[in-house]
């Protein structure tokens, strides 16, 4: 085995502390921690994790092309042309309609601030429809020159551009630019294309692929705007990919998913396949979990979104999120947040993201249930809306500002079928489940939820029901009579596990939810019951809980979509906990007991912790071995 000191000329450093590392310069160094007696290195970590479906499958969808990872929105798709949907980094939420329902349109701008133009009309045919959304409605815009289709789009609302494109006529070359009120001609593409993929602002925009239309397929070209023209460059982007996902700036850009067959469309080769661009070449980066093409794409080289697109065939509701890297690979870190404002115990929802999150309902130190909520913004604790009653042993879902509450017992220890709606500052009673269930659990979102298990005051059930967020019905069967079990995800991606079968036995079985039915996961390393926790299907934390009976735990398991892996135990262990997060990378664990007896109000705590994973996953490559 060669040795470090004959390949790179110079020996491992032997430091007391991590040096200070920032960007890819440094990347591949080692050293010697002293400290924590381990070989350690910097690595950059580029990968796709999956985020929340979107509600509809479909394809022909358009993006606001400036907006996050976090704060991205998607309209016109499909079958469901006037759709909008808003992004939190977590779940995905309605928005205002389009004002003309279609697909295959383009889009720039943000969440808050986006455009959207031309497309496909089913049935009418192609449209010069340009529309402005302000964050909840959109307006008319000025129309754009000609109706057309699949153009490549960018930049801002106030600041947009149109790149050729097709539709009654073979693609054209035609660049357009948009002021916040009208299209004027800008400077003409080097060649007639549609599907190219657009990076950057107006001024400054990247060219990346396209389509020429049968038989010459894909192009490979790769062009810079500056505002009045194009110039064609001399890097090319591998196989002609096209219909791709583009984020990012003319110097610094990704491009992911697509078609990458020189035929194009409908015949040729749907990708996973993701190239990066330095601004003069691309290279390989690491591929998408879904090939896909026709969808829609934001954020920026580091930190990108795709969701929808078409499989070629069939179409997907997936969403993927794409980062980027350069960090010292460590596990992850639990810090003290501030404590809740009411000690509390007894609820198991998993509401909102590390730095808005919604707790509500549970029992108290005496032992008395509560209707009080309280939302978190990072920082403070704040008094929220308060339930239509005092309930314990509840479940629900969703975030801070549209969550829902489902069963419960209330002070007469009478299981409940009701649900309640939040809206960021009351509640309202909806829809009753089919069943009454306390100690049961609830996930996904206000208008995409379920809940599954719970005692029902005779009997701890298998059932699961879905709720649209005024109505619930029948879901598939849990494997096993389950209760005080924790779940996460979405109504199609679910994840239950560490509860009690048939109320008596805590268990290491984890089961997955595809929308229909459950499947066996990986088990976990600790039995137990009563955990907190949050994230998504292939990407969980699961935080204390009760292993046996009369004790409590800090143990801490990640679920990586196969197998759980521990991590750093929590600094306090209790039972009946709460979390909130938008997967394992980041979240807030609160609440609980650590009653002698297991139960009870013994002990309740409103301590709250907050868990951050620097490099976005839990990694072992901090530590070097000979293996």
């Amino acid at each position: 085995m060669a040795e470090y000191e004959s390949i790179h000329g110079t020996r491992v450093r032997y430091l007391s502390s991590d040096p200070t590392l920032t960007d890819s310069s440094t990347e591949g160094q080692v050293w010697y921690n002293s400290t924590s007696g381990t070989n350690k290195t910097l690595v950059q970590i580029k990968a796709f994790s999956a985020g929340s479906n979107i509600p509809t499958a479909g394809s022909g969808n358009a993006s606001a092309v400036q907006a996050t990872q976090t704060t991205a929105l998607s309209f016109g798709l499909g079958s469901a042309q006037p759709q909008t949907i808003e992004y939190n980094g977590y779940a995905w939420t309605a928005g205002g309609a389009l004002g003309t329902g279609r697909f295959v349109l383009r889009g720039a701008g943000t969440q808050t601030a986006a455009l959207g133009f031309g497309g496909y009309v089913d049935p009418g045919g192609f449209t010069t429809a340009t529309e402005e959304y302000d964050g909840s409605s959109w307006t008319a815009g000025g129309a754009l020159p000609s109706s057309r289709s699949n153009m490549g789009g960018g930049g801002t609302q106030t600041a947009a551009l149109s790149v050729g494109g097709g539709g009654p006529v073979s693609p054209g070359n035609n660049t357009e630019e948009y002021n916040g009120s009208s299209w004027t001609a800008g400077g003409a593409y080097p060649v007639a294309l549609q599907d190219v993929g657009i990076a950057g602002p107006q001024t400054a925009a990247l060219g990346a692929g396209g389509i020429s239309g049968p038989p010459t397929g894909g192009k490979t070209l790769v062009c810079n705007y500056d505002g009045s023209s194009w110039t064609a460059l001399s890097g090319t982007i591998p196989n002609g990919q096209n219909r791709a996902a583009t984020a990012g700036t003319q110097t610094h850009a990704v491009v992911f998913g697509g078609n990458t067959t020189a035929s194009g469309p409908p015949n040729g080769v749907v990708t996973t396949a993701s190239n990066e661009w330095d601004g003069s070449t691309f290279t390989i980066t690491a591929n998408m979990a879904t090939a896909r093409q026709s969808y829609g794409g934001a954020g920026t080289a580091t930190s990108a979104i795709g969701y929808a697109g078409d499989l070629n065939p069939g179409n997907s509701n997936a969403t993927e999120e794409y980062d980027s890297s350069i960090n010292v690979a460590s596990p992850g870190a639990w810090a003290s947040a501030n404590n809740m404002n009411v000690a509390r115990f007894n609820f198991r929802t998993d509401v909102g993201t590390q730095t808005a999150t919604l707790v509500a309902g549970g029992g108290n130190p005496s032992n008395t249930y509560l209707s009080s909520s309280e939302e978190y913004d990072g920082t403070n604790w704040t008094a929220g809306g308060s339930l239509p009653q005092v309930l314990g042993d509840l479940g629900g879902g969703g975030t801070q500002t549209a969550a829902f509450a489902s069963g419960g017992n209330n002070p007469s220890d009478v299981r409940q079928s009701q649900t309640s709606n939040y809206d960021g500052s009351s509640w309202t009673v909806s829809g009753s489940m089919p069943f009454a269930s306390g100690q049961g659990t609830g996930w996904g979102t206000q208008t995409a939820g379920a809940h599954v298990g719970g005692y029902t005051g005779t009997a701890f059930v298998t059932t699961t029901a879905e709720y649209d967020g005024s109505s619930w019905t029948g879901g598939g069967a849990y494997p096993v009579a389950i209760g005080y079990n924790l779940a996460v995800g979405t109504q199609t991606a679910g994840l239950s596990g560490f509860g009690l079968n048939n109320g008596t036995t805590a268990n290491t079985n984890v089961n997955e939810y595809n929308g229909s039915s459950w499947t066996a996961g990986g088990s976990n390393n600790t039995q137990r019951a009563t955990a907190g926790g949050f994230g998504i299907q292939t990407s969980a934390i699961y935080a204390g809980g009760d292993p046996g009976p009369g004790s409590q735990g800090s143990a801490v398991e990640e679920y990586n979509g196969t197998g759980w892996t521990s991590l750093t135990s929590t600094s306090t262990s209790a039972a009946y906990r709460m979390g909130g997060g938008a997967d394992g990378g980041s979240g807030i664990i609160m609440g609980g007991n650590n009653s002698p007896s297991g139960s009870g109000p013994n002990n309740t705590t409103n301590v709250a912790e907050e868990w951050t994973n620097p490099s976005g996953a839990v990694t072992t490559a901090s530590t070097l071995t000979t293996s």
